[in-house]
Order: structure tokens, then sequence, then C-alpha cells
């Protein structure tokens, strides 16, 4: 159901506090500038406003200005880029006060009548506005009025000598910590993507390059497609069971062009993706188009391989491509030059014609998500894209979400299941070990971190020539350092966490901020100079690993040691050579990886996401240890799982260790229904932030007073409390949560939420209020 659009709600009145949200200044309209126009044209800004702006057409543009033409217009003092959503003969201002277009930028639509519809409907959706929808589908170049030809890249200058990094340590430890990043990365990065990978302004980077520490550069971009061979997938000539139903049932609905979204549940394993790619093929002999959507960290060359071997117009879109590049491929897409689209998240808007089939695999990832706004869910975008356009909608998983589980439940989807391995291969068998029952001895090295299990199956795997997998999703060598007289921890200044040591950098490091300082020589708070160690990362399993096993050849994968996409596809590659013995590694390593030699795969800690502070804490637990187990015994050789946990009596852990989906489902709806959590109602979160604490809570507290003031039926309004992480980056943070039960009551809170707190509106002393529609995490 669509939102109402808030009409209390305009330009210059973005909430009921204005003392706490500033508003949006909107000059007036000169009167020299205004229309003589007999058109006019409705254009959506990428600003956090809910209404477009009329805009006067002038005669000579008339037959250019067209919905879904991008066109420059005064807006204030500024000139805009802004598309254009709607003409019309009336311009909706009783003053006749309007300004005119001073520019069309296409010669076409960029965004077509479906996607204008689908953005229109992600505005009600997500509670933003329409023009920040646009501004989400389309390249950033489109987004300004003349195109970059130019990429910004950055790199560390040779000898650089050590005194002058001590001086930056000492002094600017933000420079010091960018110009380090660059060095260990050693060739020359896209500007804005090491910026974000640092979490740093550009500010530390014009600093070093005034001191001749760092060379910025504009070179040409050249198209650097995700690549990786397929030849080693065959086109299977006879399909299991499952699959020859699966691909019957999806392409009828496909030759019929009717809409439907199916569940494919298939255990790890099952052949999946052999599913997507012949209903693909079908959708491309039908002259239709198709775009699979995967996980970011999925999107390997060994995933993209699979679709280039049999398809010979594939665009791949990823979040490493430069602004150039990423438009040269959506233009190819546009063009009609690439009929199958394989991407990340944002591919779901990719400009395919007469669309045929939305794959999204890996449907119950949470990186499907936008943290940002617009914050649509990719998984529902997809699916409501799929049904504009009369295509058919494949949500895939081993795991699927409760929230798409339910709904097949109830036949609003429809469930294909692929319940066993190709080829009649078993699923492997799962061994849980109580990590609390294992003894300590002085005598086995490194005891706190393998059980004796673990340790006798990794030397077994070893000796008969067999790769292993170790999972911790935990980056660094300790996460907690501890004073043993007073029980402080070492914590970060600027957020609630503690700063995790990470032994290849001797630093103490922030994983929200990334903040970084030296091991101080004492405890900060009782200045003991007994400090201890708590916990384990996979930087220290690494470490233990190549100690108690000299022999073997192992590897680490996480954000720290793949700094380039290229060390991803060089580790995977070696990996899939046999040049790696184990792989040890973060949730980088817990799916998308299909290598035949693993028979042993070793979790670490299973509870690790299972005891924190948000509902779906015990789902993300079943899924990782499933996900996880679902890389070993791909091959000719059979497999095996050594979960380590201190909670083996935990439902989740217990049913994952059983391969049971359906068991632990229908446990886990019938604690979500008792408690009213999805799918049984929809969430809205709404977080304020402030560096006043006070002021924070404040706003905080009158919104939601207002809201029970209104007394919505069929919602619940908690909150505001303090939330999971109350500080990050220095500003104090509350949640404050709605569970709506009905459809006219998520709409009901959406629309006052807006009145109340805009779409995010702020200014330099504002509390920053964002509006979360069906969030992943509470954090």
């Amino acid at each position: 159901m669509a939102a109402r659009r808030p009409e209390r709600f305009t330009e210059s009145s973005p909430g009921l506090f204005p003392e706490l949200v500033e508003q949006e200044p909107i000059a007036a309209p000169p009167t020299e500038d205004e229309s003589a126009a007999k058109l006019f044209a409705e254009v959506a800004l990428n600003r956090p406003v809910t209404r477009e702006f009329s805009y006067g057409v002038p005669e000579e543009l008339e037959s250019d200005v067209v919905p879904g033409v991008r066109v420059a217009v005064p807006f204030g003092s500024r000139r805009e880029i802004g598309v254009v959503v709607r003409v019309k003969e009336e311009s909706g201002y009783k003053s006749g006060r309007v300004r005119d277009i001073h520019r069309v930028l296409d010669k076409e639509p960029v965004v077509d009548a479906g996607l204008l519809d689908l953005t229109r409907w992600m505005a009600d959706e997500y509670a933003c506005a329409w023009g920040q929808t646009l501004g989400a589908i389309l390249p950033a170049p489109l987004k300004r009025e003349r195109e970059a030809r130019k990429q910004k890249v950055i790199s560390a200058c040779a000898d650089i000598p050590e005194e002058a990094l001590q001086l930056l340590e000492e002094k600017w430890p933000k420079q010091h910590r960018l110009l380090r990043t660059l060095m260990e990365i050693g060739v020359r990065v896209e500007f804005m993507e090491i910026l974000r990978k640092t979490k740093l302004s550009d500010s530390p980077a014009k600093k070093l390059a005034e001191k001749g520490l760092v060379k910025i550069e504009y070179i040409e971009p050249t198209i650097e497609e995700l690549g990786g061979s397929g030849a080693d997938r065959i086109r299977p000539e006879k399909l299991s069971m499952g699959q020859s139903w699966a691909v019957r049932v999806a392409t009828e609905k496909l030759e019929a062009r009717e809409n439907e979204t199916f569940v494919l549940q298939g255990v790890t394993g099952s052949g999946k993706t052999e599913v997507y790619l012949r209903v693909i093929e079908k959708a491309l002999e039908l002259g239709r188009g198709a775009i699979v959507l995967v996980p970011e960290i999925a999107l390997t060359p060994q995933t993209v391989g699979w679709f280039k071997s049999r398809f010979d117009s594939v665009a791949v879109l990823h979040s490493r491509m430069t602004d150039t590049q990423r438009l040269r491929m959506w233009m190819r897409v546009k063009h009609g030059e690439a009929r199958v689209v394989v991407g990340a998240r944002s591919a779901i808007f990719a400009p395919v014609a007469d669309l045929g089939v939305v794959v999204v695999d890996e449907e119950h990832e949470p990186s499907f998500k936008q943290g940002i706004t617009p914050r649509y869910h990719a998984r529902d975008v997809a699916v409501r894209r799929a049904k504009e356009a009369g295509a058919v909608c494949l949500l895939g998983s081993a795991t699927p979400s409760l929230e798409s589980w339910h709904r097949a439940m109830q036949h609003e989807f429809r469930f294909l299941k692929l319940p066993e391995r190709i080829g009649g291969r078993e699923l492997p068998p799962v061994e849980l070990v109580d990590i609390k029952l294992e003894p300590r001895s002085r005598a086995r090295k490194h005891g706190e971190i393998f059980s004796r299990r673990l340790e006798e199956a990794l030397g077994e795997t070893q000796k008969r020539g067999q790769q292993s997998i170790l999972f911790l999703n935990r980056r660094g060598f300790t996460p907690v350092l501890w004073c043993v007289d007073c029980h402080a921890t070492i914590t970060c200044e600027h957020c609630s966490s503690s700063m995790s040591y990470h032994r290849r950098i001797d630093r103490l490091v922030c994983h929200l901020c990334c903040e970084e300082r030296r091991v101080p020589a004492g405890c900060t708070v009782c200045t003991s100079p007994r400090l201890s160690s708590m916990g384990v990362g996979v930087e220290r399993v690494e470490a233990a690993l190549k100690d108690i096993m000299p022999e073997a050849r192992v590897r680490r994968m996480d954000s720290d040691t793949m700094l380039r996409r290229e060390d991803y596809e060089e580790t995977l590659s070696a990996f899939g050579r046999g040049e790696i013995d184990v792989l040890v590694g973060t949730q980088m390593i817990a799916k998308g990886l299909d290598f035949p030699g693993v028979t042993l795969v070793g979790i670490i800690s299973a509870d690790t996401s299972l005891h924190l502070a948000d509902f779906r804490a015990a789902e993300r637990t079943f899924q990782l240890i499933e996900q996880v187990s679902g890389r070993a015994g791909r091959g000719e050789h059979q497999g095996r799982v050594v979960v380590q946990t201190s909670s083996p009596e935990s439902p989740s852990i217990k049913l994952a260790s059983t391969h049971d989906f359906d068991g632990y489902a229908a446990m886990e709806l019938a604690d979500r229904k008792l408690m009213v959590f999805p799918p049984f109602a929809r969430v809205i979160r709404v977080v304020f932030e402030h560096e006043d604490k006070e002021q924070a809570e404040t706003f905080g507290l009158r919104c939601a007073n207002e809201l029970k003031a209104a007394k919505i039926q069929d919602a619940t309004i908690l909150g505001p409390s303090l939330a999971p992480m109350a500080l990050v980056r220095g500003r104090h943070r509350f949640n404050m949560m709605a569970k709506c039960v009905t459809d006219e009551a998520h709409v009901d809170v959406r629309t006052r939420l807006l009145e109340l707190v805009g779409t995010g509106a702020t200014g330099r002393n504002a509390v920053r209020a964002t509006i979360d529609v069906d969030p992943v995490s509470l954090f």
C-alpha cells in the first residue's frame, strides 16, 4: 500500500520542532526569473524534502522535456540537477512565480516509466524523497551537469623516510593512517574508495600531498570488468529431479509473461545456480532480459564466470568500479548491448528492457539492505520490480529469511525446494564442541583457540592433502584489552566500543570509526601496568595455526589483508589451484565459494553473533553456521564441520548442527509471533543522534510522545532508549521503534514520522533523525 504524502510537510517546514531540526533554506524566486511558459514540469531533486518542484518549460525545450529526462534548474542561488517526473499545463502555484528550466541534459529519458514508478513506490515505502530514490538509481556522472572524464587516484610516494612516518603518527594520526594504508597497498588506488575504507575526509590526503608524501592524479579510466573463467563449469546434460521441477515451473510463468515470486530453498551444493542459469537461458530465448543480485562479498570471479560461460552479453556492476566505468556499463545495458546484469545491491536498478527474470541469490543476506538514504532492501525492491515488469522473481537461499519463508508459507510466494546435493553427495556432518568442557593444559599450545577435536581434524586433513577453512567473524588479534586490577577496558574516545588490538600494525583500532592509538603502558583508569588481552580475533587464529602447523600453507582473508579487489581475487585463485592448505577468514569466506578440495570447515566460535541485543541474533547465528558449513564436501570427498561453542544447548546452534532449517524456522517463528516481531509486524526504527546527549534524548522523547498521543491503531511505540552502540563518532544515539501489525498502521506511522522529522534534513547544530523502515539491525 502506498504511503500518503503528508500535506503539512513542505520545503519550508521540515518538522514539528524547527528549533532542533534546522530548516533547509529555499530562496524565493526572483521576479525577473518569473516564467512565461505554457507548459510546466514537476522536477524531483536529490534533496531531503518530500515534494517535487514546478518549473516552467521554455518554448524551445517543449519537445525535449518529457518524464525521465534530466534537467538543470535554478534552486535558490544554486543550479541543481533533477529528473522530470511529470509534465503539466498548470504550475500549481497560485502566485504564478515559477522559474524556468535552464537546460535539458538528455536526448532521451534516462529513467523509463517503470523505474519512475518503482522509485516513487520506494520513496513512499522507505519514508524519503522521490529525488533521493532517483539519485540512488543513477550512476554518479549522471547526477552532474558535466561528466567527469578522468578518474581521481592517489598513491604513496617512493622512499618515504621513517622519521616522516613517526612525525605523522605523533602529530597527525589520521594522515599517518592514510599514508600507512597506501604504502601497504603499494599501487595507486581510486581516491574516494580509499577514503571510504579508512573513514576519512579528503583533508588528510590534501595535507599529505602538500607535504610531498602522496601523489594525487587524474587518469583516463579503463573498463576493468570483474573477470573470471567459467570454463570449468560444464553445462550438465541432466538435472536433478528438484532442479528440473524448479526450472519447469519458473519457465512456465516466464513463457506466459506472468509474475510470480518463488522461494528457491536448496541446501548448500544443491545446484541453485544451475536453476538460475536455465531460467535466464529461457528468458533470453524469449527476447527478455535478466538481473542477478548477489551479495557484494560473494561477487567473486568464480561467480561471475559461471554466468559469462553461458551468456555472451553479461554486464557486471560492483562497488569497486569507478564512476566512469559504472556509467559505461550502465549505458551498455540501457542500449541493449548486455541483456544479463550480474551485480550487488544497486544492480536491481539496471535499465534492462523487457525484464523477464530477477534473481536474488542468498536472499537472506543483510547486506542487501542499504545503510544510507534511501534505506531500501534490494530483495523487496526486486520483488516489486518483477511484479511491475510481469517477470519471474527467484529468491534463492539454503537458509531463507524468515520474512520470505513466512510469505511462502502464507502462499504469497511459492516454494521450490532442492533438498539434496548434486550427485547425491551427503551434507557434511557437524560436530559441536563445548569449549567450556575443554581441559586447560599448558602442555597444549593455543588450546584456548583450538579444541583437541579441531586440532586433530586439521592435522588429518593436512595429511590427506585436502583443504580446510577456518571461520571467525572477528577482525584483529584480540578484541579486548583490559586491566587486571580495576577490570576497566580500553575503549574508543569517540565510540562506546572497546578497541581491538591489531598485531601487524601494533595498534589498537576502533572498528566503528577506524580511530587508532598505540597500546598504552598502563590502564587508562587506574594506571596499573597489568593489562591483559581477552578473546580471539582472526589475526590471532592465523598466527596460532602457523605455530602448531608450521608446514601448512596458511592465508588470511579479512578487510585488513584484502586491501584491493585484486588481493581477494588472487587469494581465491591460489586457493582454487590448491596452493593454500588452510584459508582463515571472516565473513568474506562464509559464502559464494565452491572449492571441491575443501573437506574440513572449522568455526572457531559460533557465539559471536548469538548474544547480540538484536531480535535477529539467533537467526543470523543459524544462517552463518549453515552457510559456512556448506563450504565443505562439495567435491568427491566427504566433508565435515567442527563447531566450537560455549552454548551448545542453544536451539539455533543445535538445529544448525543437524541442518534442520524447517525445525528452526518453526521454533523461531513461534517466538517472533509471541513477541510481535517480523514477519508478524513491520518495524520502523528511528535513530536520534547529536553531540549533546540531552538534545538527542529530548528530541526523541518529543517525537515519541507525539506518536503515542496519536493513538495509532495496531501500532506500538517503544522508546526512545539508548542504542546498543550509544556513542558512535562522538554522537550520542537513541533508538525509537514502532511495531506495526497492519499495513494501515505502517502507512500512518510512516506519514506521521515524515511530518515530525522529515527525510533527514540536518544542519550544523541539528539533531539528526534517521528513519529506517524494516531495519536488519538494531545497533
